[in-house]
């Protein structure tokens, strides 16, 4: 099995871009499982996805990258450099930061880390409120 590279990270987020814009972290997992590439390799859980990430933010800077806050529990996505300004409407609507690599760490765009919400629909299930906008923990 091939485990995820900055390269095939890319890929990931170019194929699964076409149906939306900002590409979930979970959505590339379930990519990488059905492409039988490993997003964990050696190390921690998706270690190796994180590691792809940095690389390619250090290399060609081909994604965006968007969380939703400072913790290891945010949700993350990525979207493709042509596709900013629609990727960057959609992260705002769920409340999501965009991050550069400033060559040493990661910096957030406009300052800080978002503070994150809970967003309630109108409806929901049985009159109940339920959130709007579902993501995915990257750890």
């Amino acid at each position: 099995m091939r485990v995820l590279t900055p390269d095939l990270l890319v890929a990931a987020v170019t194929e699964l871009s076409k149906g939306t814009r900002l590409v979930r972290a979970r959505d590339v997992v379930a990519w990488c499982e059905r492409n039988l590439v490993d997003p964990q390799g050696d190390g921690l859980k998706h270690q190796a996805l994180w590691d792809a990430d940095q690389d390619e933010a250090r290399g060609q800077c081909r994604l965006l990258k968007f969380k939703s806050g400072e913790s290891k529990q945010s949700r993350m996505g990525w979207a493709l450099v042509a596709h900013g300004a629609r990727a960057r409407e959609a992260a705002a609507h769920l409340g999501w930061g965009e991050q550069r690599w400033s060559g040493e760490r990661w910096d957030w765009l406009g300052g800080s880390a978002p503070v994150p919400t809970r967003r309630y629909g109108s409806g929901g299930v049985n009159g109940h409120a339920e959130p709007a906008a579902q993501g995915t923990s990257p750890g």
